[in-house]
């Protein structure tokens, strides 16, 4: 899982800098050619730009006009009205769970609702002590509308169990209403898994590369049961508070 983690965020690492390689600034001449390149000089007598390793020199007189990649072009981000994310995760710390940081994957779809709020839905994939598939309902605000921006996000669902039976040896007292031995009796047999409730509020921050591609980065609390049924009415409920960190990509 170390592996994936890491060559997952090198890959974030290096998608903006081949991005930001990719950009071009155009000359039109009012011949008809267009010259695609990296602006050097524009000011006003001449136009120098660099395309392919060759410089071409132009004569303001020559030039229609000049489409120039600058900040302020690079910074905006038109509204979006919808956007799909994908992104992997960890979830650290509580000693209740085998694993002390169990793998969570999830994808969503996400419409804008008004303004810089988006309301969506997601499936993923969690290898807690089963295999769990967290279904939820989503709601995301972004603070600005631009390349890089900060947003709070909510997630609220349910842990769908992908496993009929709980894999741990439970050595455990489990409740049981109608036994003489009230509050529990002590079994190891094998739990059937039903799930539980799941809350997911974060905080993250998002940069676009592009007008339809960018990264993201988040980090939340997380709070979700674990729901387990077993022979004559037994019952057990487990609570699990974790933090939440999540790194992935946002497109549309």
């Amino acid at each position: 899982m170390k592996k994936i983690l890491i060559i997952f965020i090198a890959g974030i690492l290096l998608v903006p800098a081949f991005a930001q390689k990719s950009k071009k600034d155009l000359v039109y001449l009012k011949s008809g050619g267009i010259i695609k390149g990296q602006l050097i000089v524009n000011d006003g007598e001449k136009v120098k730009i660099n395309s392919a390793g060759n410089e071409w020199v132009f004569q303001s007189a020559e030039v229609d006009s000049v489409s120039r990649y600058s900040k302020s072009v690079r910074e905006a981000k038109p509204i979006q009205n919808y956007f799909f994310d994908t992104s992997a995760g960890v979830l650290i710390g509580n000693s209740g769970n085998n694993q002390s940081a169990p793998f969570s994957f999830t994808t969503s779809v996400n419409f804008r609702a008004v303004d810089n709020l988006y309301v969506g839905a997601g499936l993923g994939t969690e290898f807690l002590d089963e295999t769990y598939m967290p279904a939820f309902a989503q709601i995301q605000y972004k603070f600005r509308d631009s390349r890089f921006t900060p947003f709070l996000n909510l997630q609220l669902g349910y842990q769908v169990p992908l496993e009929d039976e709980s894999r741990r040896n439970f050595n455990n007292y489990y409740v049981d209403y109608s036994s003489s031995y009230w509050p529990g009796y002590q079994n190891n047999q094998k739990l059937e898994t039903e799930g539980g409730f799941l809350i997911n509020p974060s905080l993250g921050f998002q940069r676009f590369t592009s007008d339809n591609f960018g990264w993201f980065f988040s980090f939340g609390y997380r709070y979700h049961q674990l729901n387990y049924s077993g022979d004559n009415g037994y019952k057990l409920e487990t609570n699990f508070s974790r933090l939440s960190l999540r790194i992935g990509f946002i497109f549309n």
